[in-house]
């Protein structure tokens, strides 16, 4: 490996020394303006200390020290949710959760295009890039990308049906791709009556194989009031420490389509907890998982399997695509309509649906598809989130978080 001729940091040139044995490849390039820049360094080196102790796999920490590596050295410095992007690779599916946003065009594929240009936008402004579905392991060109990568590290939400040991192998192997599986309970009754007979099953059997393949994994939980008290509870998050889970993340049950329950929209009690709890997970470091509390919503940056883009994967509505010009430029006019929308709270969709929608279409935006309720929020349950979303915001104005 030919060093930098610009000064590193001690501990960083050891590191790097360790980590990249002769004939090891790395960006000299990236290496460079890093080593132009002391602060980056420290930022750096300390970002890689935490994840060397979270993480054992040499291949899994090489994926990291790639990926963060041209973070500091291009100084990307967005933060929480607008440090990563969302890409819909697929609509293809193995399962009909109950709570599912995604229940249309089951055939659909992004267009290998699309995805070229998401991964120049991301490699130049954006952290990493987050897969979803669908489900995305149905899609065989997950693996070919992150492999043709090595420079982003790429998460991916997954139901964990169709990991095998073959497949875990080969996550393992290439090192910048982490599957976050989706596991809404603690037992079998309570995961598969959101997921489907089964599910459990298969979800405990992924992370059997990804444990043997020494593979890192993290787990997401969609929040309602049936389950909010189990998943957000300390022993749960202890639990999936205890299976081998080296982040997480929560969000709220979204009640999307004719067939949604209700009952199951949290609660303001349910909400408040959430928040709490999200917020105590981080504080006490009882897992990873990364802060994304705002005071309003600024949007994601979602791409959705038409390329449409998106600042929810929950709402239905878009106004550009990633072919009408500048990438960069798109998500700059769409995060603009986004926040020039009133509401309380942070969360737009769950404080005012039907007032979001009226306004954005008042600036042009459209439905994603031809639309209809199967793949929406009804009006009766908009009311309902957006009263509940009152009463937390009152709970919360008392209570404090």
């Amino acid at each position: 490996m030919k060093m930098s001729t610009s000064t590193l940091l001690p501990e960083l040139s050891e590191l790097i020394k360790d980590q990249f044995p002769s004939g090891s490849k790395i960006n000299q390039s990236q290496l460079n303006k890093l080593a132009q820049d002391p602060l980056a360094q420290q930022k750096f080196l300390a970002r890689l200390t935490k994840i060397m102790a979270m993480i054992s796999n040499p291949r899994i920490r090489t994926g990291f020290f790639h990926a963060y590596l041209r973070i500091y050295a291009h100084k990307i410095n967005k933060d929480g949710r607008h440090g990563s992007v969302i890409m819909e690779i697929t609509k293809r599916c193995n399962q009909q959760c109950r709570h599912c946003y995604s229940r249309s065009q089951r055939n659909k594929s992004m267009k290998a295009g699309a995805i070229k240009q998401i991964i120049k936008l991301v490699r130049d402004h954006y952290k990493h890039i987050f897969i979803t579905g669908g489900e995305p392991t149905l899609d065989k060109r997950v693996l070919s990308i992150a492999r043709a990568n090595p420079d982003i590290m790429f998460f991916m939400f997954t139901n964990g049906g169709p990991i095998d040991q073959a497949y875990a192998r080969k996550l393992s192997a290439i090192g910048n791709l982490i599957p976050i599986l989706s596991i809404d309970g603690n037992s079998q009754r309570r995961h598969d009556y959101f997921k489907g007979k089964g599910s459990w099953k298969n979800v405990m059997r992924a992370i059997q194989v990804l444990n043997a393949a020494r593979m890192p994994w993290g787990y997401l939980s969609m929040v309602t009031n049936l389950n909010a008290r189990e998943v957000l509870s300390k022993k749960f998050v202890k639990r999936m420490r205890q299976r081998g889970a080296i982040l997480a993340r929560y969000l709220e049950y979204i009640p999307v389509g004719m067939q949604a329950k209700p009952t199951l929209v949290p609660s303001a009690e349910t909400y408040y907890l959430m928040e709490k709890r999200k917020q105590e997970i981080i504080e006490n470091y009882e897992i990873y998982m990364q802060e994304t509390a705002q005071k309003k919503c600024l949007g994601l940056v979602f791409f959705d399997v038409d390329g449409n883009i998106k600042c929810c994967p929950f709402f239905h509505y878009y106004k550009y695509n990633i072919a009408r010009g500048s990438v960069d430029g798109l998500i700059k006019k769409t995060t603009l309509d986004w926040c020039r929308v009133k509401y309380c709270g942070e969360c737009p969709v769950y404080s005012d649906q039907e007032g979001l929608k009226e306004q954005l279409l008042k600036e042009g935006w459209k439905p994603t598809i031809s639309f209809n309720r199967e793949n929406s929020i009804t009006v009766q349950l908009a009311k309902v989130m957006s009263s509940n979303y009152r009463l937390f915001l009152k709970i919360k104005s008392d209570r404090g978080i």
